[in-house]
């Protein structure tokens, strides 16, 4: 679950682990909100978690032995979500989703072919309806009354 607080208290969590991915030094972080879990850095002097900033970051369960521990994780505040994974808020989509739509449905629409036109209003209607835009949804029919054949080069008017 994602969470913004103000850092209340850091402090080392012993000895550093050496693992998989080299050398963690552990830290336990204290919110103003109540939160408190571990926080692992690469290093020695984290700078993530500061005392009296506030700090966007995942508050993760994990259980032992019966017992509930937390770790935290920082988070980048732009890329900070607190709906459910999948990316939307209420239906709503990030910048970074609607980026990512778009790239999607232009590389859909590219593989279906036709002329520049046809690629990009493809495009923009597998967009909007990933999207769920209907107020810009054409039917399919009116998608398909707006293209045209491609005519032969030799009935091109020059």
């Amino acid at each position: 679950m994602t969470k913004t607080s103000i850092v209340k208290d850091i402090k080392s969590a012993g000895q550093p682990y050496v693992g998989q991915y080299g050398t963690l030094y552990g830290f336990y972080v204290t919110f103003e909100n109540g939160d408190n879990g571990k926080y692992n850095s690469k290093s020695e002097n984290q700078t993530k978690f500061v005392v009296g900033q506030e700090a966007t970051y995942d508050f993760i369960p994990r259980e032992y032995n019966g017992k509930t521990y937390y770790t935290v994780k920082p988070v980048n505040p732009q890329y900070a979500n607190n709906a459910p994974s999948g990316g939307s808020q209420g239906g709503k989509h990030t910048s970074k989703d609607e980026s990512i739509i778009r790239q999607t449905a232009l590389k859909a629409a590219a593989e279906l072919g036709g002329t520049p036109q046809q690629v990009i209003a493809n495009a923009q209607t597998f967009a909007d309806w990933v999207m769920k835009k209907a107020e810009l949804q054409a039917s399919q029919s009116q998608h398909l009354a707006g293209r045209q054949e491609p005519q032969p080069v030799d009935d091109m008017p020059f």
